[in-house]
């Protein structure tokens, strides 16, 4: 008699699941990104407690898909990190070659955001976005990650709540917009009028990343390759952000009950500076998000939605290509009046836009496989 051994999970299929999910960020943010490019407002959030005035269903509800973006983006952007050292560990490389890598990156990121981005979003202007932010938390994790895992994930939790405290206490001042000083801003809030403007504190963003370092350093344990962790994970959040949202937020400047807002205000929370029910409610998603894919590995592993993969392992080209990608879609599209809602046009820019952008990530991949030593940075 034989016996037919039970298959076991390829070794990269845990990674596969988490570029899927990076994969879901980036398209997330092309729409968004798409979407202003050519004039449709996709707010679902709020900004310094001012109030949000919302448009149809098909504006906020697109908005409250595309602000699972940036939670995502920073937290996967730590917890990569984690499985790249533990690599390099494996290959015996120090762990000043892991920090010098780190702080290179760091670098390219804010270059890139300082230079290609700033141009493309807003010409001449200066503009600092969410690419300085994660340059400046990685700059931080770069240090922080010397710490053990709990100890790391301890600092981040701190670092989060103690921004949460503050920017609570400086509610007032921002909703009366309060000339700010951009150091401020560039930390603890956020600013339109500072120069450059200074949209994700670092402070309120940067924990998100040092958290994804720590869990990552826990990849290899059984618990963390279940999709019933990830789902309970994601319930738990969930179950945070309703707790919270009943209790007017923690952080949130944006409170429900408001005179003159809908039930779907509700769901409106506070991006800007970020309030932890805002963090719960979209890494709760990310985490049912995340859940499937570990559930069902043949979606994203050679199956039909493998394409989130291929955005997910170039995500930084991706992010770069596709500011300059869409910026020229809106072009053209200006060429001629658009009738009809801007939304439509917004989706329509965002997929043609993928027409473009996803050639040219495959061929990026490729490039990037060989020649890693010169390519890993981007």
């Amino acid at each position: 008699m034989t016996t037919t051994p039970t298959p076991t999970p390829r070794a990269t299929s845990r990674i596969v699941a988490i570029d899927a999910l990076r994969g879901v960020a980036l398209i997330m943010m092309a729409l968004d990104h798409a979407s202003f490019f050519v004039g449709a407002g996709l707010q679902a959030e709020s900004y310094g407690g001012q109030a949000v005035a919302l448009q149809s269903v098909a504006y906020w509800g697109s908005g409250l898909l595309t602000n699972l973006a940036s939670p995502i983006f920073f937290l996967l952007g730590g917890y990569s990190l984690a499985l790249y050292a533990a690599g390099q560990r494996r290959k015996g490389n120090p762990e000043g070659a892991t920090t010098r890598y780190l702080l290179i990156r760091a670098a390219v990121i804010l270059v890139l955001d300082l230079t290609v981005c700033s141009y493309f979003w807003m010409g001449d202007a200066p503009y600092a976005h969410v690419l300085t932010a994660l340059a400046a938390s990685l700059a931080i994790l770069s240090l922080l990650r010397l710490l053990p895992a709990p100890l790391l994930a301890a600092v981040a939790l701190a670092t989060l709540l103690l921004h949460q405290v503050l920017v609570t206490a400086m509610a007032d001042q921002l909703a009366a917009g309060v000339a700010q000083p951009y150091w401020q801003a560039f930390w603890l809030t956020y600013s339109y009028d500072t120069t450059p403007p200074a949209h994700f504190a670092v402070l309120g963003w940067g924990p998100l990343m040092w958290l994804g370092y720590a869990l990552g350093q826990y990849q290899a344990t059984p618990l963390l390759r279940r999709a019933s962790t990830w789902a309970l994970g994601g319930v738990a959040l969930l179950g945070l952000w309703l707790g919270l949202r009943l209790l007017g937020g923690f952080g949130d400047m944006g409170a429900f009950g408001v005179v003159g807002e809908s039930a779907a205000h509700f769901l409106v929370m506070s991006k800007a500076p970020p309030s932890l029910t805002y963090f719960a409610f979209n890494l709760g998603l990310a985490g049912l998000l995340l859940a499937l894919f570990y559930a069902w590995p043949q979606l994203v592993d050679g199956g039909p939605l493998q394409w989130l993969v291929l955005v997910g392992q170039v995500s930084l080209f991706v992010y770069v290509a596709h500011i300059v990608v869409y910026h020229f879609v809106a072009q053209i599209m200006g060429l001629v009046e658009l009738p009809g809602p801007r939304v439509v046009w917004g989706y329509a820019a965002w997929l043609i836009g993928f027409v473009v952008l996803l050639p040219l990530a495959a061929q990026y991949r490729t490039l990037r496989k060989r020649y890693p030593r010169y390519l890993s940075y981007l």
